[in-house]
């Protein structure tokens, strides 16, 4: 994990940014961009999630923000909610300007725990192979995948599932180890996924953040 305290080159006026809301009733997973900065605030778009709700923030609000910079790198800073805005018909969220972001890695750092049906293809005996199992944990950089079916380390698979309203279909997948063999011929193997698409990784991301939040949010109502 890295600390960047030259930010202004990073930031850019257009910047596409993910807001992530974790607390009050607008609790989820946005988008916005950068409107406006200079030496002492960030100025944002009202975050909207992909289903169109905007997130209405109030000042004091506490928000995180994850974007990737034009050189592939993933930052990501928390922020507090200073003032709400209207320029030109918009209306806009005041942030205070962070003296340091951090890089982080999201791929790896979000993992869950689900029960997802999956399906899979793969080649074994000269021909290719079609197998079914369940997906028990998942991240954007890889899962852990429930099946009959043997592999050894290294070998190649390509899954199709769904992950909430999102069909991955043709997720190429490599076994990195295998995690148990038990008696009744279930066999669960740590899968490391490769070539994903950019929109394939922001998905599981955003579906992986949101699970995290909800399980916060009912441990939370446990206290």
């Amino acid at each position: 994990m890295k600390i960047e305290k030259n930010i202004d080159n990073i930031i850019p006026i257009g910047q596409k940014i993910m807001v992530y809301v974790t607390e009050g009733n607008f609790k989820g997973t946005y988008s916005s961009f950068i409107y406006d900065l200079d030496n002492n605030s960030i100025l944002i778009f009202m975050p909207t999630n992909e289903n169109g709700l905007k997130a209405i923030l109030r000042p004091k609000d506490r928000i995180q923000i994850s974007f990737v910079a034009k050189n592939g790198d993933r930052f990501g800073f928390g922020a507090v909610i200073q003032n709400t805005k209207k320029e030109d018909g918009k209306i806009l969220y005041q942030i205070g300007k962070p003296n340091k972001i951090t890089k982080t890695e999201l791929r790896d750092n979000f993992r869950v725990q689900v029960l997802i049906d999956a399906e899979f293809y793969y080649f074994k005996d000269g021909k290719i192979q079609q197998g079914e199992g369940t997906i028990i944990d998942i991240s954007a950089g890889g899962a852990k995948l429930s099946c009959e079916s043997e592999f050894t380390v290294r070998d190649k698979l390509s899954l199709k599932f769904v992950l909430g309203e999102y069909l991955v279909s043709g997720q190429e997948a490599e076994v990195a180890r295998i995690a148990l063999a038990n008696e009744d011929g279930i066999r669960h193997y740590g899968l490391r996924f490769t070539n994903m698409e950019k929109e394939t990784e922001n998905r599981i991301i955003k579906f992986c953040l949101n699970k995290q939040m909800e399980m916060i949010r009912k441990e939370r109502g446990m206290e």
